[in-house]
């Protein structure tokens, strides 16, 4: 009579261990899996946004200097001060950010990189490249001549 009864307490300690075991993986296995992130949701999620402004016109046509964006690039380079960026190491980069009117006046210009020495420099040459310039206005998809924020990318091969 012992052996079944410590048979039945046996068996019914493994359904009750089987059980446990099915309950612990049932609540492992419904946890909730974090989505991967798009760099676009995370700054948005640290980013207020306010409904209130309007979205920036889309611009069909960018904006442009006078002889090219490329032209620019060059002129940039010539105003350089090659003396102030020698302790700087070799190959700088930064972007140029510039703020076009819709009348081709250059409102604002900004630049986005690891050394901040570089940008100043980079900066400067880009005001003088751009004092008194009319660039061509950026245009919507209706030829109207719009605000337009140019990104350019720059590098220079400090030698």
């Amino acid at each position: 009579m012992i052996s079944v009864i410590s048979k039945t307490i046996t068996i019914i300690m493994k359904k009750i261990i089987l059980l446990i075991l099915m309950l612990i993986f049932g609540i492992a296995s419904a946890q909730k899996v974090k989505k991967e992130e798009k760099v676009k949701d995370k700054f948005e999620s640290r980013q207020p946004q306010d409904l209130s402004v309007p979205p920036p016109p889309m611009v069909a046509f960018p904006a442009q200097y006078p002889k090219g964006n490329k032209a620019f690039i060059e002129n940039v380079k010539k105003n350089l001060d090659a003396n102030a960026l020698k302790p700087l190491g070799k190959d700088l980069k930064t972007k140029i950010i510039l703020k076009v009117n819709s009348e081709g006046n250059v409102v604002n210009v900004s630049t986005y990189g690891g050394n901040e020495t570089f940008n100043t420099e980079v900066k400067k040459a880009a005001e003088k490249a751009t004092y008194n310039i009319k660039w061509e206005a950026g245009k919507n998809n209706r030829g109207e001549k719009v605000i337009d924020i140019v990104h350019l990318p720059f590098q220079y091969p400090n030698t």
